[in-house]
């Protein structure tokens, strides 16, 4: 079934023109393509790195392309809703969550599949955990959720949290919610610290990765992220 999986994701990949090796390392559009469009163009995976900033290559980007795929074909619509919150985070503090974020890189589940780690008393999935361990430690004052939704709606209600049609307000030190919409774990399914944003990409630090801390470099488009937070 794996196998399977990652052939699909390597179809999709050679179905834009990209080979599956340039798919994880570098996008470049084929002479004469249209012009990019980060709601209509795979790969939304552009770059994983494992804990020593070496791309994945082999079984270990086999089994996190699965992770992907599953998690994409078990999402279900929900309604997001397009808050415009303003940008009102100090530099400072973006900086602080950047850098505990990626003191963090590689460190994983014990035992691994456990979904037991340093970020929480709760052996459950942890991207969420993780995500907001980081902010809190960063001083930043939200409860520890486990939930992803969660995080957005903590946003909302503090007047931070941004929409899919939005997404360009994503920067340095916010979060990245992945799915449709923050109503429940089948609709909000993934959570990332923003590293950096650059043009149509960004590159996010996520718990939870494959049971690990992992950056990851993915295609900033609302097919991926119904939405996100400023801390």
């Amino acid at each position: 079934m794996e196998n399977k999986v990652f052939l699909r994701v390597i179809r999709g990949f050679a179905a834009v023109g990209l080979s599956a090796a340039v798919a994880v390392s570098s996008v470049s559009a084929p002479a004469g393509a249209a012009p990019f469009d980060p709601d209509t163009v795979a790969p939304a995976v552009l770059e994983v790195l494992d804990e020593h900033g070496a791309p994945l290559a082999g079984e270990e980007l086999r089994e996190f392309l699965a992770e992907e795929a599953e998690r994409a074909a078990a999402t279900q619509p929900d309604a997001a809703d397009d808050s415009a919150a303003e940008d009102v985070s100090a530099a400072a503090l973006k900086d602080k969550i950047v850098s505990i974020a990626e003191k963090e890189k590689g460190t994983g589940e014990k035992p691994n599949g456990s979904n037991c780690t340093k970020y929480s008393k709760q052996c459950v999935a942890w991207c969420a955990l993780f995500a907001t361990w980081v902010w809190r430690k960063a001083g930043v004052g939200i409860p520890q959720y486990a939930f992803t939704g969660d995080v957005y709606k903590w946003g909302k209600k503090k007047g931070k949290s941004y929409g899919k049609a939005n997404l360009k307000k994503a920067t340095k030190g916010d979060v990245l919610l992945f799915g449709t919409g923050p109503s429940s774990p089948s609709t909000s399914t993934h959570i990332g610290i923003v590293k950096s944003v650059s043009g149509s990409s960004v590159t996010l630090i996520e718990g939870n990765s494959n049971n690990k801390v992992r950056q990851v470099k993915r295609t900033l488009s609302a097919k991926t992220f119904y939405g996100g937070s400023h801390p």
